[in-house]
């Protein structure tokens, strides 16, 4: 009997099937494969077909520089490809596909059909496949691209073909991979076809937002912002759309994120998106971005996954504190509160900022800009100060004469310029904009200028430290327990003293004495996670806001709470001074508008 365990050598026609479980998991990969070598291959006209959720066939033609021949024959072999050609080009790829196993492996499951023609002569070449192996190979003739066919995906791993979901599920992950491939070039036209069905159809477009309009529709570009922003020195470029707080989802499907052209789904670009939205979202909500990173390729590198929807940052810290602040200085600006649809002045006012370091890593702490002295907080004479060493100034409101006139393109002092109506069921302020009426909730207003005025005074002021009576030991894996030792001096100067206990242990001996009452020895471990993921201590600065937010709710105007005229309009004025005006910190809008239009439509005057 012959002894299994003796080491072989397997099968090619195994290998590719190993590989292409890897790399098929379903109909989807297979588009998304195809249309990488399509769009390196020059093609500006691109047409995807499928049959039964793309089961059943996969058809992908495009006008690109074809094959001759012998790359025809070549491109079917394991590790085949044109994108490399020595080991310094792994990191400095500019193209998407260049693994070389993808259609090596689609063949080894399939049956398959490749038609090329790099020519203008019209003679191509027609290569029949069936389960990874050449059962015809003739001349065709053909117009200059390349068309590909795929039958019957998995017809020979049953127990694979088994794990496909029905039809439409299958066909909705292909048409995102579609959507997602067509939101990257939008100067290439695609149409994407089901069961002979044209399901998209779009043409070349001049530009992202064109293109956004077609798949994601106007109103919700209606919504979004263009920004482009490069830091030179870093040499990294973040542009792209980004959607006002207002437009959000109740999952992350509608982030779209592509590093140099390719799209990625990435936990650190995706943590640093989140930070850039921090307190502008109410929880459980993800907003719409359509993001565009590009850097240089041998800073990156997008071979450590499979399916490349994965990459690996040489300076991951830098990269996410660089998309996050981006986000936040793009979404603080007066402008976010103005209708979408005027012309926004581009000269807005600068605000200031103070960093916080943490190593690499450089949180910006937004701080309100302050023209002249506010009362941001509301307190009773006599009232304990418990904030831990926060005092912010508590001064009488200021009258402001009613006779002010609305100035069109005064960003800076937009709710200050106002006309104000009155106060609606002892909760909304009622103002006018020119022709739209407007709503504002009271509490939510104040509770962002009370917010943004106690964390200015809370990192300005310095922070007010408590020792504890016995340290709390903590035990960290290896890698975590590094990343918090390379941070113990930023995490002093946010008022934590840990101290290395030996091998993998810590001891905390003191606390920021805002957070003495909370549980800080698991804060400082998910800490030390973040640090050691995404080089970022998003958990601690979420701690310290949310003992900020509380403190905050509790201390401003509250909802059935009459105001007279002169209070309202200081109200106005303290919104003007702050950042983030269009959200309270747990995410919900401060305002909401009405336009001429609606209210004559109810009246029945349209």
């Amino acid at each position: 009997m012959e002894n299994s365990s003796r080491i072989k050598i397997l099968d090619e026609s195994l290998c590719n099937q190993i590989a292409a479980g890897e790399v098929v998991e379903r109909p989807a990969s297979v588009v998304k494969e195809l249309l990488e070598n399509s769009i390196d291959a020059g093609a500006d006209e691109i047409i995807v077909e499928l049959e039964s959720g793309g089961s059943k066939l996969i058809r992908v033609t495009d006008n690109g520089q074809g094959m001759n021949r012998q790359d025809a024959f070549l491109c079917l072999e394991r590790h085949s490809t044109s994108k490399i050609r020595r080991a310094e080009d792994l990191f400095a790829l500019t193209t998407l596909g260049f693994r070389g196993e993808a259609l090596a492996s689609i063949a080894s499951v399939s049956r398959f059909r490749i038609r090329s023609c790099a020519a203008d002569d019209g003679l191509g070449q027609e290569i029949l496949v069936e389960g990874g192996k050449v059962r015809k190979a003739e001349e065709v003739g053909m117009a200059r691209g390349t068309l590909i066919e795929v039958r019957n995906l998995f017809f020979n791993l049953p127990a694979r073909r088994k794990f496909l979901r029905r039809e439409q599920t299958e066909l909705g992950h292909c048409a995102d991979v579609v959507t997602k491939q067509a939101l990257s070039h939008p100067a290439i036209s695609f149409r994407l076809l089901h069961n002979s069905r044209p399901m998209l159809e779009l043409r070349c477009e001049k530009g992202l937002a064109e293109r956004v309009a077609a798949l994601l529709g106007r109103t919700m570009l209606s919504e979004m912002q263009s920004i482009e922003v490069i830091d030179e020195t870093a040499g990294i470029c973040l542009r792209g759309l980004i959607g006002q707080p207002t437009l959000n989802r109740s999952a992350s499907s509608h982030i779209y994120t592509f590093i140099n052209g390719r799209y990625i789904r990435d936990r650190v670009v995706q943590h640093s998106i989140m930070d850039g939205y921090r307190h502008l979202l109410m929880k459980g909500r993800f907003p719409v971005v359509v993001l565009f990173l590009e850097i240089a390729p041998d800073r990156v590198d997008v071979n450590v996954h499979p399916t490349k929807h994965e990459v690996r940052f040489r300076d991951q810290a830098m990269v996410h504190d660089f998309i996050a602040t981006t986000l936040q200085d793009q979404l603080k600006p007066a402008a976010w509160v103005k209708p979408v649809s005027r012309e926004l002045s581009a000269d807005l006012p600068p605000f200031n900022t103070e960093s916080v370091s943490l190593g690499s890593v450089n949180h910006q702490i937004q701080t309100p800009l302050i023209r002249e002295p506010i009362a941001p907080v509301y307190q009773s004479p006599g009232t304990d100060d418990s904030s831990g060493g926060l005092n912010p100034t508590i001064l009488p409101l200021s009258s402001v004469s009613e006779s002010e006139t609305i100035q069109a393109g005064d960003l800076e002092r937009y709710f200050s310029n106002l006309r104000y109506l009155g106060q609606y069921h002892s909760s909304y302020l009622l103002c006018q904009d020119g022709d739209d009426l407007l709503l504002i909730d009271q509490h939510a207003a104040h509770e962002r200028i009370g917010f943004e005025s106690l964390k200015e005074s809370f990192f300005k002021n310095g922070i007010e430290q408590q020792s504890l009576l016995f340290p709390e030991m903590l035990e960290l894996d290896f890698r975590s327990g590094q990343a918090l030792t390379e941070h113990l001096d930023d995490l002093a100067h946010l008022g934590f003293d840990v101290e290395p206990f030996g091998g993998k242990s810590f001891a905390l001996k003191a606390v920021p004495q805002l957070l003495v009452k909370g549980d800080n020895g698991r804060l400082i471990v998910d800490i030390a996670l973040d640090l050691e993921q995404t080089g970022s201590s998003g958990g601690l600065v979420d701690r310290l806001d949310d003992v900020l937010i509380m403190m905050a709710c509790h201390s401003v105007i509250r909802a059935n709470q009459n105001l007279d005229p002169r209070e309202a309009r200081a109200l106005l004025e303290q919104l003007d001074c702050v950042d983030f005006k269009a959200n309270c910190p747990h995410g919900r809008p401060v305002m909401q508008r009405l336009r001429l239009v609606e209210v004559e439509r109810m009246f029945r005057r349209q």
